[in-house]
């Protein structure tokens, strides 16, 4: 099946769990070349298992907690070397690891999602733009979270982490429009909050 997708390099986050889990096999049934990530090397390695030796030699894969900048960092450089450029960056990966109401959050929880949540898919953006330049396109998509929408007690470091990037994401789309006029770019900043994954089933991300 010939689709927009086929041959194209997406870098994906959070691929062992969830919705980067089920992002993944939709993108490799779309014909996509996938860079993918996870913390957990026993799902990491069921996820081999249930793509296939054959089916891996296409892709790109690590094993590494997004917390690492150097992690990260190297990870990026693996997956140009092997492919040459990156199309598509869908940061996915997300937690909430704490929940309690602002009076009685530990910092150490908040260091944690704003790690996780906002620093790595601030690294990812950052390393995967400058491989996009050169191609003068790219797509870079934040998963968000309805908590960017409405206010809701006891998940206020979640909450903060989420809408934290949901700020950062609206920052670098209006820098990048403003190089799109210097250097003839076309790169598109994108976010999607959570809610499209509803008991499991993933409203697949069309081109626009």
């Amino acid at each position: 099946m010939h689709t927009f997708l086929t041959d194209k390099v997406v870098l994906l986050s959070g691929a062992s769990a969830g919705i980067g889990r089920s992002l993944l096999f939709r993108l490799i049934e779309a014909g996509a070349l996938v860079a993918f990530c996870g913390r957990s090397e026993q799902k990491m390695n069921d996820l081999y298992l249930e793509i296939g030796a054959e089916e891996m030699k296409k892709h790109f894969s690590g094993i590494f907690c997004l917390s690492k900048e150097t992690e990260i960092v190297n990870f990026i450089r693996g997956i140009h070397e092997k492919f040459g450029r990156i199309d598509y960056l869908i940061n996915c990966a997300g937690l909430n690891s704490a929940r309690g109401n602002v009076e009685e959050i530990n910092t150490e929880d908040l260091d944690w999602m704003y790690k996780i949540n906002l620093r790595a898919p601030m690294i990812m953006m950052k390393e995967t733009s400058k491989i996009m330049k050169p191609f003068k396109q790219g797509t870079i998509i934040n998963v968000l979270s309805t908590v960017c929408l409405f206010s809701n007690e006891g998940i206020g470091a979640y909450t903060a982490s989420k809408s934290g990037l949901d700020a950062l994401t609206k920052v670098f789309r209006k820098e990048v429009r403003k190089t799109i006029l210097k250097l003839s770019l076309y790169i598109r900043v994108v976010s999607i909050p959570g809610s499209v994954i509803l008991s499991g089933k993933i409203i697949f991300l069309r081109k626009v």
